[in-house]
């Protein structure tokens, strides 16, 4: 396979196919509906997520994240309501979400769940297949059924429509009953944005609601959070009304009356009789519904926050509300979408082939010859693409976080050594996988060839400022480049980009760099994933080197340099053989470890940890077995380019990982560190030493697991036909992120 199982199932899907029912790929139930929250939103737009009772929540439409944030206004958050009459005027009316997570409830201000005070449904089902959610609503003492379906588009092969500002929410509601029904649905919402607040109704044209917004000159200070935020609904849906007008005299008054007038009069209206504004929007939609009969009510979450702070040097950047415009890096979405209302004209304009196109996608992964939970690894994940974690900045420019904490960034500057692991985007969204090899190779590039691992904002200005370059990130980078460039076949690509590509290679060749005297073995000072320097030949950074060489020389032939590729195909070939000569221990590779005294090129230090013994430098891989110890021989399959492992070794060192690093249900392992996995969960711990080899001081996160690493010894499993095996370590990662005990949609590592 040139890819691997799950990124295999990733691709560009053309054809177009009928929406229809949507495509299911997990349903959740129960308790495992307690930590479900899926993201709604465009890549680069922020998101609102859904969680497992349908409900919305961790607004994130601001330029920051925002677990926890829902936008409040006295009590008031945002909801949908239903509210039915029957033909002798008995009335019902229901919170659209299911049961009340009583976790959620301590102390004497009693339950902090979000929206505690409305009755609800009392059943509830969550079926996903990313990004399309559907959660099925039912109670005895409702005439109606309801089904929520939720989606962004996900047009494979298309960042534009990809990244529109909008979160469709369509809700079915079923006349469960033998006789007509008069039925309301109704949505209130806070008012999100910031500054001074005002609203204001829409009549007219397609489109019928209210857009909010932070008041002022939008441009006199460059502030995150003040922007738009629109909910629409077609005009002719039924019969609308719209309110923006009510006041909140205190204790919770305002809420009172949206629902005593939404109960009484099946709509919604403005109640000012006072002052005390409260800043909030209602928008009802009640229509007549025949026995046994369907009715969609379709809205649209619209928004434009335009203002992005600029990561500048921070390591982790807690946002501020308003910053000096010279760190303004925008949004690209602001810059197509010139208000909330315009994306939710251009959205409900195409939304039929917006739909279709999401879920001829979805169907597409869904029917690929693979396993279930390998399909739904492969579509959940993709949420991070369009999370906070993700930006594009006004030029068009696509940055990523490692992660996000709950309220900040979590270490910034498309970070070579995390986003190299990554090789779905060159073909979900080529033009993103290429704009950041772009940003790699001509913007975070220094003079003599190093690729700085985290590139600054703003581009122009900084860039590069950051010298230091990983190791195995650089390697990464190349070999990257390699899979856009034979994927594509854009040759005028390669031809201008492959001046820094050479120089990126020849950086390792340097005086007192990392493979000085030009033996195809990388064993000067690498800094790496680990957050560390590690000094001498070892597995992880000396495969990714060798299908570096691959990868280069094969790009040195398409820009007619045949001397060159030769070079690197001489060097691919000792380092190949000294590497399974003196790496491999009979059960897995290991790591050297060499003095770290040496006028080492500065820009191979990462600097992080102070080494009270050079010659024998603490925080190093040693003699350990590693997870990660194959990534280069993945990452030279996944791109396309010949193994550059020995297979035998190879696979012996997979089953010693398999063997050594696996933690079963019931083994009891200390670990010092983060935990992602707990007792009583399969996983795949980060390293295991021989206890009488054990350094004294190892690197630091050998005790861990992390996803990330996991799925690569799965992804080289399958690349090599061991399904079965590839099978068990993915079930065993999202039985862990089962929505009881962990959110589905967020596999967290580094945020």
């Amino acid at each position: 396979m040139k890819k691997s199982l799950a990124f295999s199932l990733i691709a560009a899907c053309a054809a177009f196919a009928s929406a229809g029912e949507w495509p299911v790929a997990k349903t959740y139930e129960g308790e495992n509906l307690r930590r479900v929250k899926m993201p709604v939103g465009g890549i680069g737009t922020g998101t609102i997520s859904l969680d497992g009772s349908g409900g919305l929540v961790d607004w994130e439409i601001m330029n920051a994240p925002g677990k926890g944030s829902v936008p409040t206004r006295q009590s008031v958050q945002a909801a949908f309501v239903a509210r039915t009459e029957d033909e002798d005027g008995n009335v019902c009316a229901r919170l659209l979400q299911g049961p009340l997570d009583t976790s959620l409830y301590e102390g004497a201000a009693g339950s902090s769940a979000p929206n505690h005070g409305y009755p609800r449904f009392r059943e509830c089902v969550f079926k996903a297949a990313y990004p399309l959610a559907q959660v099925e609503l039912e109670d005895d003492g409702m005439p109606v059924s309801a089904r929520l379906e939720a989606m962004n588009p996900l047009v494979g092969g298309n960042a534009e429509k990809s990244g529109m500002p909008v979160a469709f929410m369509r809700w079915s509601v079923k006349n469960d009953t033998r006789a007509p029904l008069k039925v309301t649905l109704a949505a209130i919402i806070p008012n999100p944005a910031g500054g001074n607040l005002s609203q204001e109704k829409l009549y007219g044209g397609s489109l019928v609601g209210f857009v909010q917004r932070g008041t002022g000159d939008e441009n006199a200070e460059a502030d995150s959070t003040r922007g738009e935020f629109a909910l629409t609904v077609p005009a002719n849906l039924g019969e609308i009304s719209v309110a923006t007008d009510i006041t909140e005299p205190g204790w919770n008054a305002g809420l009172d009356r949206f629902w005593r007038r939404l109960v009484a009069h099946g709509d919604v209206g403005d109640v000012h009789d006072g002052d005390n504004r409260c800043d909030f929007a209602c928008l009802s939609v009640k229509v007549e519904i025949g026995p046994k009969q369907t009715k969609a009510f379709p809205f649209i979450l619209s928004w434009r926050f335009p203002h992005r702070h600029a990561w500048c040097g921070a390591f982790n950047y807690i946002y501020p509300t308003a910053f000096p415009a010279a760190k303004d890096v925008g949004n690209h979405y602001a810059t197509v979408y010139p208000s909330a209302l315009d994306a939710a004209e251009s959205f409900w304009a195409a939304e039929p082939s917006l739909e279709r196109d999401t879920v001829a996608f979805v169907e597409k992964i869904l029917g690929a010859n693979a396993p279930d939970v390998v399909k739904e690894a492969a579509l959940f994940n993709l949420s991070t693409l369009r999370c906070e974690t993700c930006h594009r900045a006004a030029d068009g420019h696509f940055f990523g976080w490692e992660g996000i904490f709950d309220q900040a960034g979590s270490c910034c500057g498309n970070c070579t050594h995390v986003w190299g692991y990554e090789h779905a985007l060159v073909d979900v969204f080529p033009s993103l996988a290429r704009d950041m090899l772009d940003l790699n190779f001509n913007h975070a590039m220094t003079l003599n060839g190093a690729i700085c691992y985290r590139i600054m904002q703003p581009v122009e200005e900084l860039g590069a400022s950051l010298g230091a370059a990983a190791a195995d990130g650089q390697m990464q980078c190349i070999i990257k480049a390699y899979e856009y460039w034979s994927t594509s076949g854009d040759g005028e690509w390669l031809a201008g980009i492959w001046p820094n590509i050479r120089k990126a290679v020849e950086f390792c060749w340097l005086p007192n760099g990392w493979d000085d005297d030009e033996d195809g073995v990388m064993d000067g000072c690498q800094h790496n994933t680990m957050d560390v320097d590690y000094y001498g030949p070892n597995p992880q950074m000396e495969f990714l080197y060798l299908a570096a060489l691959e990868a280069a020389g094969e790009m040195a032939k398409g820009a007619g340099e045949p001397g060159f590729a030769a070079k690197c195909a001489e060097l691919r070939e000792r380092g190949g053989a000294w590497t399974e000569r003196n790496l491999f221990n009979g059960e897995y590779y290991e790591h050297i470890v060499r003095s770290a005294r040496g006028d080492w090129l500065p820009q191979t230090r990462g600097g992080w940890t102070q080494l009270a013994d050079l010659d024998n430098p603490d925080f190093q891989l040693g003699p350990g077995c590693l997870i990660d110890q194959l990534v280069g021989d993945y990452a030279a399959r996944a791109a396309g380019l010949p193994p550059v492992a020995e297979y035998a070794n190879a696979r012996k060192a997979t089953e010693t990982i398999l063997l050594r690093n696996r933690r079963e249900k019931d083994d009891p392992v200390f670990n010092s560190m983060r935990d992602y996995a707990l007792a009583g969960e399969r996983s795949i711990r980060m390293a295991w030493y021989p206890e009488d080899r054990k350094p004294k001081t190892p690197f630091p996160y050998y005790p861990e697991t992390m996803t990330g690493f996991e799925y690569v010894v799965a992804a080289w499993l399958a690349q090599t036909g061991d399904f079965k095996e590839a099978e068990t370590i993915v079930k065993d990662i999202r039985d862990r992120y089962d929505g009881f005990k962990r959110n589905p949609f967020d596999e967290a590592e580094c945020g």
